[in-house]
């Protein structure tokens, strides 16, 4: 068997022998489609009746269930605005601009200065840049969403849009697993950004570690295709996801998205067994990771939303393709 199908077998099966069950958030996307009402009721926020309760399940897993929902209900239309709202130049081109007290001295205007810049310079440039880029348009999304509430409010009226965004300020308001942090819409969707933008960029820079010799065109569809190999990361538990990525070197000690991956990673491996080869994770650093009495998991909620990761991808792709980084990476050996 290839290690590529191998991964999300060894990673679901730690899950169980953890002590948890997955909870699929579709059925409950799909009941919300049916009748938006089902926002309010009871079963939402009762595991959407998938599951038998345990009588030790933590409350934290009550809400993590009817939080994700409600994220992966908004995120698609996060997804469009995203699209709508990404600033791109006459060439298609993702417009960058400085991230505030950026750590790496380079300006987006001064060319040669990136063009001279080491590759792991610029690479974390380029992903902070990024990360503050995305923080900007999800502000703006959450400001959106944040009126039509109000608007609403102001009408007496409901839309489903905000009705999710209502239920879910509550439940965030109640949540003993969120409300200690003060984590709302906003900063638990900046923080699953950067993530998902973390681990895209390291997908993208493992390919010419893992495979030298490569054109432009043949990376972009080596990592392109390999993204379908990588996303059972975002289909599992989030201590789950932290535990792998810290056995692979991939999660650096400050948890910030804008480190380059490092050239001792363990965490993605290529698979030559399959047809014209793929990037994969590797199973042999998953181990079985759950907190006291957690018996339920869902995965990040943007993997439930069309496309959204996929989305970060295409975002990423494009900025290593224009920055040359696939060839700055061979180079710079």
């Amino acid at each position: 068997m290839s290690r590529n199908s191998n991964f999300a077998q060894t990673y679901f099966a730690a899950h169980e022998e953890a002590g948890m069950a997955r909870v699929s958030l579709a059925p409950l996307l799909n009941r919300i489609a049916e009748d938006p009402n089902y926002l309010f009721g009871q079963e939402l926020q009762s595991l959407g009746g998938q599951c038998p309760a345990h009588a030790d399940t933590r409350k934290e897993d009550y809400e993590k269930v009817a939080i994700n929902a409600l994220l992966a209900y908004l995120y698609n239309d996060l997804r469009e605005h995203i699209i709508a709202r990404m600033p791109l130049d006459g060439d298609g081109h993702v417009v960058l601009s400085n991230p505030p007290d950026s750590p790496h001295g380079l300006d987006v205007a001064d060319a040669a200065a990136l063009d001279a810049a080491s590759v792991d310079t610029l690479v974390g440039f380029l992903r902070d840049s990024i990360c503050h880029l995305l923080d900007a348009i999800i502000k703006d999304w959450a400001i959106k969403v944040m009126a039509e509430e109000e608007r609403c409010r102001a009408e007496g009226s409901i839309t489903p849009l905000a009705a999710a965004s209502f239920v879910l300020a509550n439940t965030l308001e109640s949540s003993v697993l969120h409300s200690p942090s003060g984590y709302d819409m906003l900063s638990i969707t900046k923080t699953g950004s950067h993530t998902a933008l973390h681990v895209c960029w390291n997908l993208c820079e493992s390919a010419p570690m893992l495979r030298p010799g490569l054109t432009l065109d043949q990376y972009d569809d080596l990592s392109r295709r390999s993204l379908k190999q990588v996303l059972p990361l975002a289909m599992g538990s989030l201590g789950m996801l932290c535990q792998f990525m810290g056995a692979g070197s991939i999660e650096a000690d400050d948890h910030q998205a804008i480190h380059p991956l490092p050239a001792h990673q363990t965490a993605f491996v290529y698979d030559d067994e399959t047809p014209d080869g793929m990037i994969v994770l590797n199973a042999d650093l998953i181990e079985p990771t759950a907190q006291a009495g957690e018996r339920h998991y869902t995965g990040c909620p943007a993997f439930y939303a069309n496309g959204l990761i996929n989305l970060f991808m295409e975002i990423v792709l494009s900025v290593a393709a224009r920055y040359d980084i696939y060839g700055r990476k061979q180079r710079a050996g």
